[in-house]
């Protein structure tokens, strides 16, 4: 669906339904995708486009799609964010926050084996709900990182990627804060699209547990909090930068956004 269509149908939906009632897009430019993770990773879209082609041979050998699904998830296109940055950096430690069923994790593992990188894959969340791998593949920790992220996080393990799929707004505004204070980790955001920004947000930043689709969710909030902007809904956002970091929200099903320190990127 083209992009102000889809604007439209929320507006309407807002209208009609006296509440906010998203509606996520399942298509995603592949393309414009796939020349924007060339720029924000500064490769050349040669280098991109190869590596799609192999984690597509993937995700039909793996069956992501018709197993792990692609809304309400980390889709097949964010989870190609990760798997470029993975293959351009290789990191030695992966940590995602916000576990759930374990979808997002198994890709990410299928992504290392692939890559054949020696990556650590480390899980946080306050339950054990997991169903998508074992125990020997990603060591799941049950615990709340929001008030130590330093401690528990980014001083425990050696510096590679966080993805964090969790929406309570003091966990997303304290990790992005952590996050922005170093200069060494990547960072990607689920769930970072206007179309999942509900300007009304009625529920208190308080509440940890009524976030979902239906209320609007706490992401785009939270990055304008850290990035000095006002307005969540705000263009620049999807496209900002610091003397340190900078921040891109791709246009993928839910908006995955990346976090990037300027100091590892190539000249």
């Amino acid at each position: 669906m083209h992009p102000w269509r889809l604007r439209l149908l929320n507006i309407w939906n807002a209208f009609k339904l006296q509440s906010y009632r998203p509606v996520i897009n399942e298509t995603v430019d592949r393309e414009g995708l796939l020349r924007d993770i060339a720029a924000v990773l500064r490769q050349p879209q040669s280098r991109i486009a190869a590596l799609w082609s192999d984690y597509a041979a993937l995700m039909a050998a793996k069956s992501h799609i018709e197993c792990l699904g692609q809304v309400g998830t980390l889709s097949s296109e964010e989870a190609f964010v990760i798997h470029c940055a993975a293959a351009l950096y290789a990191p030695p430690n992966i940590i995602e926050i916000g576990t759930h069923e374990g979808k997002s994790t198994r890709r990410i593992l299928d992504s290392i084996q692939r890559l054949q990188l020696s990556t650590t894959v480390t899980c946080y969340d306050i339950e054990d709900r997991v169903r998508h791998f074992r125990q020997d593949e990603a060591r799941l920790i049950l615990r709340d990182v929001a008030t130590a992220v330093e401690n528990a996080v980014l001083d425990r393990y050696e510096p590679g990627i966080i993805y964090l799929d969790a929406h309570p707004w003091q966990l997303l505004t304290k990790v992005m804060s952590a996050v922005l204070k170093r200069e060494d980790w990547i960072l990607a955001i689920h769930d970072c699209s206007p179309i999942l920004c509900n300007p009304n947000m009625t529920i208190s930043r308080e509440e940890p547990r009524l976030i979902s689709a239906r209320t609007g969710h706490w992401e785009r909030y939270a990055l304008a909090a850290v990035f000095g902007l006002k307005d969540p809904l705000d263009d620049r956002l999807n496209d900002m930068e610091t003397e340190t970091h900078i921040l891109r929200v791709f246009g993928t099903q839910h908006g995955l956004g990346l976090i990037l320190p300027k100091a590892l990127l190539p000249a």
